[in-house]
């Protein structure tokens, strides 16, 4: 009887320890991933932040943080303005002339300012989501597939900068890095030809006239300049006439905003020499002016080096900027 008795309680003893044990696994556990969770929100990185992410032109591209979301997802918009590019090539193969030869330079009002589908045309349509810079932007070929003629150096305003043979900017980032990349559904303003707003779906994109409040929310320079990779690329002389010469070092850049009562016209940033937000009046053949993009990255699948910023940048490219124009 008493042998019983000891092997009960050798087994009760066993099995208090046996749920002791499994106690406190469990809150080990259960405290490690608390522990991780807490320390991966730690490395998120914050608005405004400097990070690295893709090269473009042999060089790491330097991105701001101007959006974060729950799910770890940041929205990141180019430092610097990238590259000058045309908006979109003028189908006529010909900029301001149309398929019969005829032109449409003059100072004064032509048929191209008041046919939309003329100015499309002969000017190159300002539809984002049918641009050759959205095909450019988002192609990872070496051979980027355009529709009609593409953005070959004929069909732009001074037959400079074409980037028809030029390989697509995601060729410059790494596969786990395109991985990253997260498709942005994007809204867009429709022209004088379109009917309403346009939809389209883009790993990388140029932000919308609203979207520049991301830029204020997130103390990030409306205003950039070019890097110096850009300003040795561009074959034109327009940074140099319509900025430098001004004693200004910021540069135009487009935004993917059509201007609703044309067909042609693209917004762009203005360059800050007067009190003006955006101009209206550049052609989306003009080639130019300057390439900002921006790109969503899920930061689960990669981390995103932080940059220290260079002393003066601030200075350099002005205040972040008021979203009221003149």
């Amino acid at each position: 009887m008493k042998d019983r008795s000891t092997d009960r309680r050798k087994r009760a003893l066993e099995l208090i320890e046996m749920i002791a044990v499994v106690t406190i696994c469990t809150i080990m556990y259960f405290h490690e991933r608390g522990m991780a969770r807490q320390t991966g929100a730690d490395m998120l990185p914050a608005l405004g932040d400097h990070v690295l992410f893709g090269t473009y032109l042999g060089e790491p591209i330097e991105w701001r943080v101007i959006g974060i979301e729950k799910n770890g997802e940041v929205v990141l918009i180019a430092e610097n303005i990238l590259t000058m590019k045309a908006f979109n090539a003028a189908d006529s193969g010909e900029f301001n002339c149309d398929d019969d030869g005829n032109s449409y330079w003059s100072v004064d009002r032509t048929e191209a300012d008041s046919d939309m589908e003329l100015q499309a045309h002969v000017r190159g349509n300002s539809r984002w989501a049918d641009s050759d810079l959205r095909a450019w932007l988002n192609s990872d070929r070496e051979n980027v597939i355009y529709d009609g003629i593409g953005p070959v150096a004929g069909a732009m305003s001074s037959h400079k900068n074409g980037y028809a043979s030029e390989p697509g900017f995601l060729t410059g980032f790494t596969q786990q890095e395109r991985d990253a990349i997260v498709p942005t559904e994007n809204v867009t303003n429709g022209n004088a030809l379109d009917g309403g707003e346009v939809r389209s779906t883009d790993l990388v994109y140029l932000l919308s006239e609203d979207e520049l409040s991301w830029l204020v929310e997130a103390d990030v320079s409306i205003r950039a300049k070019p890097t110096p990779q850009a300003v040795e690329q561009d074959q034109t002389t327009w940074y140099n006439m319509y900025s430098l010469e001004l004693g200004i070092e910021a540069y135009y850049w487009w935004l993917r905003e059509p201007v609703p009562d044309m067909a042609s016209n693209c917004y762009v940033v203005d360059i800050g020499y007067r009190s003006r937000l955006l101009r209206g009046d550049k052609a989306a053949g003009l080639e130019g002016f300057g390439v900002r993009p921006a790109v969503k990255v899920d930061t689960g699948k990669i981390e995103l080096l932080n940059r220290e910023p260079e002393s003066g940048t601030q200075e350099e490219t002005g205040e972040p900027g008021s979203l009221e124009e003149e």
